[in-house]
């Protein structure tokens, strides 16, 4: 490799490698205090990492959830890193590898700068900043969909062998987290994009199969996992609810179809990050929806891009020369198919199964391709995939009747890619402009460094807050409490393993002393919960509040707001 002819990319590469990294590292300096209290998934995670790492401890039911991130956590665990800041740590490094992969999928059509732009763009979202170092399963999941798209596109655009690396990563991306399978339609409608699909896939029938065969192999290493170690796989039987369910079966209260769309702007640029401060707004987690608060100028800088783009965009599409390509009887026809299966979709959307709606609209948009594909438009094949991943996801996540804003985080590559391609698109309708070549280089860098500016000052504005807008007394204290009570019941308890203890926090109590504790915060303030613990030889109890616990329970040790109550009869 000529390394003079590629200077640019590796200036563009290293400041992005650079930038994402003190990014990271300053977010790590704020969840490794805090550690990962308020999101309680990450145990899950953190207890089946203690279970792949060797240790019997409980929580057996979640065993089944995507199992890579805790497969590669446990390997810490194995060294002697228990820690939940391991999970943090491992999950944040995605964040980097996701920006690097969004730079070189942007590479693909644009230049060294816009795809320097789109990357920071990226990497600097609210949505994602807030979940780079929280331990959970959302940037690995993104990070894997963009480098398996970027792959993807090789394949289809350079050579064939890079399949070989396309379907594992899909695989691997599905055992990260299962929504990575939306991929999978992403990568099949590309084979009927194809001039004449069924030759494509004749002359390219052996590269195909190898990776096929190379994906197959990841997911059948998995599978052999969880069968010889019996356990159940969770996250399958949770894709197949929700692919099953249909509106009947959805409570409409907390199905709002049109919840991202509300929240699209707040996702691109808020000024208070989210959930690092609800304030001016709120989460009311009955209606599952925030109430309030404010989208930046930077947000309604993007919106105002991509609509800027959207029209010079539509503009060029339907020229008079595209419009009369447009007339001929076979386009005639897609484009009808196009109105019929959209038409159809929206009609019965969340009325029959995800499923079915992911196949109307994929055919609606294959024909709308098919009808359009021979217009006279720079790279229309990857603008059409970019808008389908994007499609297909927000299908797939508005059909879910859980809505949660980390939810949107798969969206976002396309819609930094059409932000780019609204730039480039702006930047060619000026070009008669003085001096145009030395703007397209500095509107993009000033952009880069207003947003920067702005993630610092509402970073630093902002002090982590709970999701549920209950607040811990001492919020970065909270963790470390409950790590302290559980140290000083094992310094002062050698048979601990051999007690019954209960605690309203069983999944961090099952991490932090890794053995079977069972979660009893919700009945924990009822009357008789005491006479219950009687009844069931309950020797300690840990409880995240002071509560009214009878005799013969006593306390024997608190630490801030965590409290060890010990049965004086065992």
């Amino acid at each position: 490799m000529n390394l003079q002819e590629h200077k640019k990319d590796i200036l563009a590469i290293s400041s992005l490698l650079i930038i994402v990294t003190a990014i990271t590292l300053l977010l790590l300096n704020i969840d490794l205090k805090v550690g990962v209290y308020y999101v309680r998934d990450v145990f899950f995670y953190l207890n089946n990492a203690l279970f792949y790492a060797g240790y019997d401890t409980g929580l057996a039911n979640t065993r089944g959830l995507s199992p890579l991130i805790p497969m590669i956590t446990s390997i810490f665990f194995r060294m002697g890193f228990i820690s939940d800041g391991t999970i943090i740590i491992v999950s944040s490094v995605f964040y980097i590898f996701s920006a690097l992969g969004m730079y070189f999928l942007l590479r693909l059509r644009f230049d060294e700068v816009l795809s320097f732009t789109g990357s920071m763009i990226l990497s600097t979202f609210p949505l994602i900043i807030v979940w780079v170092t929280k331990g959970m399963l959302d940037i690995p999941g993104l990070c894997f969909s963009i480098w398996s798209v970027y792959f993807m596109l090789l394949a289809f655009r350079k050579n064939t062998k890079y399949f070989y690396i396309a379907f594992p990563l899909v695989a691997l991306g599905f055992f990260t987290r299962f929504t990575v399978v939306l991929m999978i339609p992403v990568l099949l409608i590309q084979f009927f994009m194809a001039k004449k699909p069924i030759t494509y896939i004749k002359e390219n029938l052996k590269d195909i199969l190898i990776g096929v065969g190379f994906g197959a192999l990841v997911f059948a290493i998995f599978i052999g996992i969880y069968q010889y170690l019996n356990i159940g796989m969770f996250f399958l039987s949770q894709g197949q609810d929700i692919s099953a369910s249909t509106h009947a079966v959805i409570d409409t209260t907390y199905n709002n179809i049109f919840y991202y769309k509300d929240n699209f702007l707040i996702y691109m640029g808020a000024n208070h990050f989210i959930p690092y401060s609800l304030k001016p707004g709120a989460f009311n987690i009955s209606q599952m929806q925030w109430i309030g608060g404010h989208p930046s100028r930077i947000s309604y800088l993007f919106l105002t891009i991509l609509i800027v783009g959207a029209i010079i965009y539509l503009t060029k599409l339907f020229s008079s020369q595209n419009r009369e390509i447009m007339k001929n009887k076979k386009n005639k026809i897609c484009l009808a198919i196009f109105i019929v299966g959209t038409a159809i979709f929206v009609l019965t959307f969340i009325k029959i199964s995800i499923i079915f709606s992911i196949i109307i609209i994929s055919l609606a948009l294959l024909a709308l391709y098919r009808g359009l594909y021979e217009t006279d438009m720079d790279d229309f094949p990857l603008d059409f995939i970019m808008i389908y991943w994007f499609v297909v996801n927000l299908s797939f996540f508005t059909y879910h009747h859980i809505k949660v804003d980390r939810y949107f985080i798969p969206m976002f590559p396309a819609i930094v890619y059409y932000i780019i391609l609204s730039l480039a698109l702006i930047f060619d309708k000026l070009k008669s402009i003085r001096y145009m070549d030395k703007i397209k280089v500095i509107a993009p860098i000033a952009l880069i460094c207003i947003i920067l500016l702005c993630t610092g000052i509402y970073a630093m504005g902002n002090s982590p807050h709970t999701f549920d807008n209950q607040m811990h007394p001492n919020f970065e204290s909270a963790a470390s409490e409950e790590k302290a009570v559980g140290e000083w019941l094992v310094n002062h308890d050698p048979q601990y393993m051999n007690k019954t203890i209960w605690a309203d926090r069983g999944g961090d109590m099952s991490f932090i002393l890794k053995m079977q504790i069972d979660s009893y915060e919700k009945q924990s303030n009822e009357t008789n919960f005491t006479d219950e613990m009687v009844k069931n030889n309950v020797d300690y109890f840990i409880a995240k509040d002071n509560k009214t616990i009878k005799e013969p329970f006593t306390k024997i040790y608190q630490n801030g707001e965590v409290y060890l109550y010990s049965n004086k009869n065992k």
